[in-house]
């Protein structure tokens, strides 16, 4: 999924279903207060104001749908736009503006499995009152591969016929550009047709067309506003909200579509506050600024024992893995027997009981569990063991010919907030007190972090994955192939390559898995990432909210794929 900077098939739904949100809730030490899941009895408007206050925690560094990558833009992207597909509470994939699901049997699947047909809805309008049409669609999706965009999730559509070669085609004279745009795939065969045609069969599209990137966008307003369409005005959606206002570094405001042709939501407004530091969000919570917020890391079991607070604490697991992430083309850590030493030397158990709380749990291995792929077995190599990483970094040292670990200046760059600050010190804290290494942090203000890592100019970096869709295909090629979108290790494999190539080919979904444990065991082997823990969200909600609907692919916020379901009952 999306970057996470924690404070950052159909055919599959038997997959699916354990991701379901409900079924994740884990009350271990807290009190959850069931009864914020449970819609309103209220017929029609609810009595009261419907006005919905959160944090996102920082500002979105972009929110053009075509080029959003982290879990604070794909917050408010998901309140302003909808796509042919989307997900249900439980994960599975549905039709949207789509009149229904592909298939072979309708005919929107061809019988080779390489042509998909989606009929759209007629009734649908964007905020402005025009019909959303096919034409929206053919121009968002080869927009987004436009090679000169530059955006981080193209590569996740090189299914698509003719996609890795316009997107690739950056250096190309502008006639050649013109030339293979006009070959990709993608056409509006009708006002209300679209016809998307593959190289290959693959058996995840249908969850990559239920992603954000090809979500809808205007090309006229795009063309008569440039990069100033995304401010507020000009953000034109076809989604139940519309954001009437964004004052940058401050707040993101939300009200009702009053052209949706969906059912319409229940909040008046929903306002997104971007407070960084979270001991001034818990206080703004505290005093009745915030209808939801997350607590300071490490005050988890305070938080559990406090009377007043215990009973407003809602949790649930996310497939997140949060990881430092190298880039292994930056010396010292190209070595790799470097990495290992310091992946090594991380007590994760401790990370999780004293820096989260005991929220969590630990990671060796990427793939979360719960998600098809999880094997507990792979990684264990890096349990924590202080001899056996003083022992590689005594092999590394002499492969990179230093005479003590005071000369490595090891760095690492993180979103400047007090929870990443606090995780921060307990890592420099680690290679001090196991393999006497001096590690410099350096903070960044959030936006600037993230401009960084997307531009591959950090060196050790904390970051985090979460789902977009669930399964292997969505978090190792896209993250761990050469040269994909979101790869900011730089590492790079050959063998992983081709391994994930024919793993994205195979219909055998047994044979499929199987391919895609390999190339994750070969991931963890080559030491691009230190895992560390996966995410369990703990937050505090207030009792009068009712209808949250938390899933294990929410963006920055808790239940903000599904604030049509909300509504304020004090």
């Amino acid at each position: 999924m999306v970057k996470k900077n924690d404070n950052l098939t159909v055919s599959r739904r038997d997959f699916l279903k354990t991701a379901g949100a409900l079924g994740l809730l884990a009350a271990a030490g807290s009190s959850v207060p069931l009864s914020i899941f449970s819609t309103s009895c209220t017929q029609g408007q609810p009595a009261g104001s419907q006005v919905l206050t959160v944090n996102l925690s920082g500002e979105p560094a972009q929110i053009d749908p075509n080029r959003a990558s982290w879990a604070a833009e794909r917050s408010v992207i998901g309140q302003v736009f909808e796509g042919l597909l989307g997900f249900d509470k439980n994960l599975a994939v549905i039709p949207v503006v789509a009149k229904e699901m592909p298939s072979v049997a309708n005919k929107g699947i061809s019988s080779d499995g390489k042509t998909y047909t989606f009929n759209l809805k007629t009734n649908v309008t964007w905020s402005d009152g025009t019909k959303v049409m096919a034409k929206d669609f053919a121009y968002s999706i080869v927009r987004m591969l436009d090679p000169d965009l530059a955006t981080e999730y193209a590569s996740f559509y090189y299914p698509i016929a003719g996609a890795e070669a316009y997107n690739g085609a950056g250096s190309k004279t502008a006639a050649e550009k013109a030339a293979l745009k006009a070959a990709v795939g993608v056409k509006a065969t009708g006002d209300y047709t679209l016809q998307v045609t593959l190289e290959d069969p693959y058996p995840v599209f249908l969850q990559i067309m239920s992603l954000w990137p090809v979500y809808p966008v205007r090309e006229d307003i795009i063309t008569a506003n440039g990069e100033k369409w995304t401010e507020a005005g000009k953000y034109i959606g076809n989604g139940p909200f519309v954001m009437t206002e964004w004052v940058h570094q401050d707040h993101i405001t939300f009200e009702p579509n009053a052209k949706y042709w969906g059912t319409k939501p229940k909040l008046t407004k929903i306002t997104y506050k971007m407070i960084t530091d979270a001991n001034a969000a818990l206080a703004a919570y505290k005093a009745g600024e915030l209808d939801m917020s997350g607590v300071p890391v490490g005050t988890e079991k305070t938080t559990m024992a406090d009377p007043s607070l215990s009973p407003q604490i809602v949790r649930n697991a996310d497939l997140v893995t949060f990881a430092f992430q190298f880039n292994v083309h930056t010396a010292p850590y190209d070595n790799l027997t470097l990495r290992k030493a310091l992946s090594t030397a991380v007590d994760r158990a401790s990370f999780v009981d004293k820096v989260r709380g005991g929220v969590g749990k630990v990671a060796l291995s990427w793939i979360p569990p719960g998600m098809p792929g999880y094997d507990a077995t792979i990684g264990t190599e890096y349990s924590f063991d202080v001899t056996k990483a003083k022992a590689l970094l005594a092999t590394a040292l002499t492969e990179l010919k230093l005479a003590d670990a005071s000369k490595l200046a090891l760095k690492f760059q993180f979103s400047d907030t007090a929870s990443n600050k606090t995780m921060a010190q307990f890592l420099q804290g680690q290679l001090k007190d196991n393999l006497g290494i001096d590690l410099t942090l350096e903070p960044m203000e959030s936006k600037s972090f993230s401009q960084m890592v997307n531009a591959n100019k950090h060196t050790w970096a904390w970051f985090g994955w979460g789902a977009d869709y669930p399964d292997p295909d969505n978090w190792l090629p896209q993250l761990f192939g050469t040269g994909a979108g979101n790869n900011h290790t730089t590492y790079s494999n050959p063998a992983f390559d081709a391994l994930a190539k024919q793993a994205g080919k195979e219909l055998d979904n047994t044979k499929r898995l199987q391919m895609w444990s390999d190339a994750h065991k070969m991931v963890m082997a080559d030491a691009p990432i230190v895992t560390m823990f996966y995410r369990e969200r703990f937050i505090l909600v207030k009792p009068y909210l009712k209808g949250l609907t938390p899933t294990g692919m929410d963006g920055q916020i808790m239940g903000d794929q599904f604030w049509t379901k909300v509504t304020i009952e004090k």
